[in-house]
C-alpha cells in the first residue's frame, strides 16, 4: 500500500491550502470537485493539479491549479517553477484534458482582493504578467461556470 501525501505544515503551505478551499467553495452544484490531497499517493500529488473537476451537464474534466500570491514585484507575478510548467503541460498531454490556473493575489487566501481564472496554455511561463492578467480577471467570490462551446472555465 502507498503511503498518503501528507501536506506540510509551514505557513505558505497553509497559505495554499486555505486559497484551494476557497476555490473549491466557488464551484456550484453544476460541478464534481476532486481535491487531489484528499486520499492522494505523492506520486498522484506530483502528477495531478491540485483540482480535477467534472462538469455534470456536459461530463467534461478538467484541471484546476490553485496560486495565491500576496503580492507582486513591480507588475510581474511569480506564479510557478519551472518544474511545475512541466508538470502542467504532462498533464494536459497526458491527459487530454484542459488545464486552468486560478490565482488570488493579495487580501487573505479566503478572501483575495483579486482573482484570475488562466488557461495554463496561456501562462508559460514562471513570471506573469499583471496587465496581460487582466483579461482573466474574475470576481473572487463568483461561482464558477463552464462555458461548453468555449471549453472554458469562467
Amino acid at each position: 500500500m502507498r503511503p498518503h501525501y501528507s501536506p506540510m505544515t509551514d505557513p505558505t503551505h497553509a497559505s495554499g491550502l486555505a486559497f484551494e478551499e476557497h476555490v473549491i467553495g466557488l464551484f456550484g452544484r453544476d460541478f464534481d470537485v476532486r481535491w487531489i490531497r484528499d486520499g492522494a499517493t505523492k506520486e498522484e500529488v506530483d502528477f495531478n493539479p491540485d483540482l480535477e473537476v467534472r462538469h455534470a451537464a456536459s461530463g467534461e474534466v478538467f484541471g484546476v491549479e490553485c496560486k495565491y500570491r500576496a503580492s507582486h514585484f513591480l507588475g510581474r507575478l511569480p506564479w510557478a517553477k519551472e518544474y511545475q510548467l512541466k508538470k502542467y503541460s504532462r498533464y494536459r498531454e497526458v491527459t487530454g484534458r484542459p488545464l486552468f490556473i486560478v490565482i488570488g493575489l493579495g487580501g487573505t487566501p479566503e478572501k483575495p482582493d483579486y482573482m484570475y481564472c488562466v488557461p495554463a496554455w496561456r501562462a508559460g511561463a514562471t513570471m506573469l504578467d499583471t496587465d496581460s492578467l487582466k483579461r482573466y480577471r474574475r470576481d473572487p467570490r463568483r461561482k464558477f461556470r463552464w462555458d461548453e462551446k468555449a471549453r472554458q472555465l469562467v
